[in-house]
């Protein structure tokens, strides 16, 4: 079968408010978290786990062969995860 199967108007509508339900439930989350780090001092850039329902500290930037930590720190979001992505495998120089 290759045709969409559309569900019915009932359904679409009850499936749109259980979405939005969720959304609200989210944004209610995420700012009752905000509010337990700030009241707890957690610095910035930590996240909350909610495997060990404690606040973690960021992951430690790994480094780009080739540019200095500085440069990559200043240009995070260009570089955001691309080490751990794609590994840079270095050759000895050849002279």
């Amino acid at each position: 079968m290759t045709q969409p199967i559309t569900i019915n108007q009932r359904t679409t509508g009850t499936v749109i408010q259980l979405v939005d339900r969720m959304h609200q439930a989210q944004e209610t989350l995420r700012t009752y978290i905000e509010a337990v780090g700030a009241a707890l001092d957690v610095p910035a850039g930590w996240r909350f786990d909610v495997q060990t329902m404690a606040f973690m500290p960021p992951p430690k930037q790994e480094e780009i062969v080739g540019l200095s930590p500085e440069f990559v720190a200043s240009h995070e979001s260009v570089f955001c995860g691309s080490a751990a992505e794609t590994p840079v495998e270095t050759q000895p120089d050849a002279a």
